[in-house]
């Protein structure tokens, strides 16, 4: 692989670990707290057995929303991890390729 395409790939992948992040951070915020705001306000509004097994249920589906963002910046961050160690492999392995002597 040329360094160009090595270039190109590699900035390819942090733009995409990028939105990754970005992505994960606005479901984060909008479970921990638009969807709060949502179940508080219906809390108000309806009292009844039902309304608390409802309220259970979207809080359950809240956390379960916050903690899949979590996974989803943890897999943002081992990308752009792993995406900068291959970089500088294949740039290694392109000077000692340049700088090989054969016998």
């Amino acid at each position: 692989m040329s360094p160009q395409t090595i270039e190109m790939h590699f900035a390819e992948i942090m733009r995409l670990s990028e939105e990754l992040d970005h992505l994960a951070q606005s479901l984060k915020l909008l479970a921990e707290q638009e969807m709060m705001q949502m179940i508080r306000e219906n809390r108000a509004c309806w009292v009844s057995k039902c309304a608390d097994i409802l309220g259970e249920k979207e809080g359950k589906i809240s956390g379960s929303l916050c903690a899949e963002a979590e996974r989803l910046l943890k897999t943002a961050t081992e990308m752009k991890d792993r995406a900068q160690k291959m970089y500088l492999s294949e740039m290694m392995n392109i000077r000692l390729a340049a700088t090989r002597i054969y016998r």
